[in-house]
């Protein structure tokens, strides 16, 4: 799991929002870190952020930083759990979704009627920049709705498999790194973080994981070959 990039993609917008704290507690109680991987990750955090950082009056980006440093510290440790739950819109749940897509470190498999939502958009095409293997199924119908990102990524270098039968693709979920899946109600559009009644749900439960890492692979097979790509 790549946690210094999926940390640091927080950072964008200088803030900490709750969705991005309830994400990365998610993600630090899945994989626990020693005290000597909180050090190297603190001093890896200090390191980026001074790079961006050349007034020290500039205080926001600072702020955010002790806030990560403060969920990182052992005395505030998250306790290990296999599931997290998330309802929007008052949640954040696009937060939650782009902070958990970026910690993806060898594979991102989506399953998504539609992805509009630049910043979630961005965060694919950043990890498939950084060799993470993206693969995304979608409706065909929905990639010419207007906004609709999948042909960028498609020019990009991720291979897109459609779904052309006469009824819908509703799917929405992703499976990462083949142990983590992102499941639930909530499109990947900004209508759907900022104003629709949406749920989220983000499990390693092996049982859940494998099972739609089957049913990705055989709508892989039976949707494909890619039709953008």
């Amino acid at each position: 799991m790549d946690l210094l990039s999926a940390l640091l993609a927080t950072a964008d917008d200088e803030t900490l929002s709750r969705g991005e704290r309830r994400a990365i507690r998610a993600l630090l109680a899945d994989a626990p870190l020693d005290g000597r991987e909180r050090a190297v990750l603190r001093r890896q955090l200090i390191e980026a952020i001074a790079e961006r950082v050349r007034d020290p009056r500039d205080r926001p980006i600072m702020a955010w930083l002790a806030d990560v440093l403060a969920l990182l510290d052992p005395d505030d440790a998250p306790h290990p759990s296999q599931a997290k739950a998330w309802f929007g819109p008052e949640e954040g749940l696009g937060d939650v979704l782009i902070t958990t897509l970026a910690a993806a470190q060898t594979s991102i498999d989506a399953a998504v009627f539609t992805i509009t939502d630049d910043r979630v958009t961005n965060t694919l095409l950043a990890r498939h920049a950084a060799g993470v293997r993206v693969r995304i199924i979608t409706d065909n119908d929905k990639s010419w709705d207007r906004g609709s990102d999948t042909r960028r990524m498609a020019r990009a270098g991720i291979p897109v498999v459609m779904d052309a039968t006469p009824a819908h693709f509703h799917h929405k979920f992703a499976v990462l790194d083949g142990r983590r899946l992102i499941n639930g109600s909530y499109n990947w559009t900004r209508s759907a973080d900022t104003s629709n009644h949406e749920n989220l749900v983000i499990t390693t439960d092996e049982r859940l994981v494998a099972k739609f890492t089957k049913a990705f692979e055989t709508m892989w097979r039976d949707l494909g070959p890619p039709q953008l790509h």
